[in-house]
């Protein structure tokens, strides 16, 4: 074969690859094409939903048990720092108390010496018959009956506060270990808490990471999916927060406006958007307020179709939205035309 001939085999072979690279690009950025990437992107972030749930329940489960274990904590600590007060009070009492009974021993041994100095010897018999008059035997027997008295009174006293104050002790001493026992086991259940909060944290963290860029590339597919947008008034920047309604919406339209979705019915009629109550293709479905499933700040969605149709009956509508079934997720559903509080057209001003 000639070098000619052989180049020009060659020449052809290559025009036909890039035909086919061409090709295969083509089809890959066709809407068959675009729709296949969206399904397989739609099952891998279905896949990573389920532990991405068991995640985030898993993290918030453990977020709880770590609050109530460190309620639990605060107040051990709180009971263990009034027994400690307690301890000490009662240690001031203790001391108060042996200075007392100190003084009671004193008067105690004063009085026995006071008796045997009386009584001499022979006792109390003769410290009486030694008596010089009855009114002095008489006094000196009422004076040995005090004595006697007071001494038993004291005994009885000492025994007393001594067996009351050891008693509140010892059990303050008890209550103390346990309080500190309970608080040492308190304090490591907080610390592997917190370690598990970490580990399940950065868990969900890896699940999410992938799961939003997988969100991500199904909102832009659908963005080529839909085309070009009809009826735009021109160029605007999108100032709504990524991975909203709004933002959703305003990327597929022009929102020349500011607000919440619910605010987007009334500002749209002060700028000059014709509104009404019945779905048109293009149009915006505006949610009220916690109206038929929307939040605190309303709801708004694009209409894709308008019943009757092979897909949606009759006095419904089908839209496209992002965040009804979580953040920067777009999906597709069939609503009732009186589920919304209007449509913001854009067909006509």
């Amino acid at each position: 074969m000639r070098w000619s001939s052989r180049r020009g085999l060659i020449a052809a072979a290559a025009t036909i690859c890039a035909a086919l690279v061409l090709s295969a690009a083509a089809s890959a950025a066709s809407p068959t094409g675009l729709a296949a990437q969206r399904a397989e992107l739609v099952q891998r972030l279905a896949a990573i939903e389920g532990p991405r749930a068991d995640a985030r329940h898993d993290l918030l489960a453990t977020e709880q048990q770590l609050a109530v274990t460190q309620r639990r904590l605060l107040e051990a600590r709180r009971h263990l720092a009034a027994l400690d007060a307690k301890l000490l009070d009662l240690s001031r009492h203790i001391a108060d108390n042996e200075h007392v009974l100190s003084s009671a021993r004193r008067e105690l041994a004063a009085l026995l010496r006071s008796t045997y100095e009386v009584s001499g010897d022979d006792g109390f018999a003769g410290a009486i018959l030694s008596a010089e008059s009855f009114n002095e035997a008489m006094d000196r027997i009422r004076g040995a009956q005090h004595v006697t008295d007071q001494v038993q009174r004291l005994s009885r006293a000492v025994r007393t506060s001594e067996e009351a104050l050891l008693s509140e002790r010892n059990d303050l001493r008890d209550q103390f270990a346990h309080a500190e026992q309970l608080e040492s086991q308190l304090g490591k259940d907080t610390n592997r808490m917190v370690v598990l909060v970490a580990q399940r944290t950065a868990a969900l963290r890896d699940l999410d990471g992938p799961a939003r860029v997988i969100a991500k590339q199904i909102a832009d597919l659908d963005q080529q999916l839909a085309g070009p947008p009809s009826l735009l008034r021109g160029g605007c920047g999108n100032h709504f927060a990524y991975g909203q309604c709004t933002y959703y919406v305003a990327s597929r339209r022009c929102i020349p406006w500011f607000g919440n979705a619910w605010e987007w019915w009334h500002n749209a009629a002060v700028m000059g958007y014709a509104e009404g109550h019945q779905p048109r293709v293009g149009a915006i479905a505006v949610w009220g307020r916690r109206g038929h499933g929307a939040s605190g700040v309303g709801h708004v969605a694009l209409v894709e179709e308008v019943g009757p149709t092979a897909d949606v009956p009759v006095e419904h509508f089908k839209v496209s939205e992002m965040n009804h079934s979580g953040w920067n997720r777009v999906n597709y559903r069939i609503v009732e035309n009186d589920a919304v509080l209007g449509f913001i057209y854009f067909s006509e001003r």
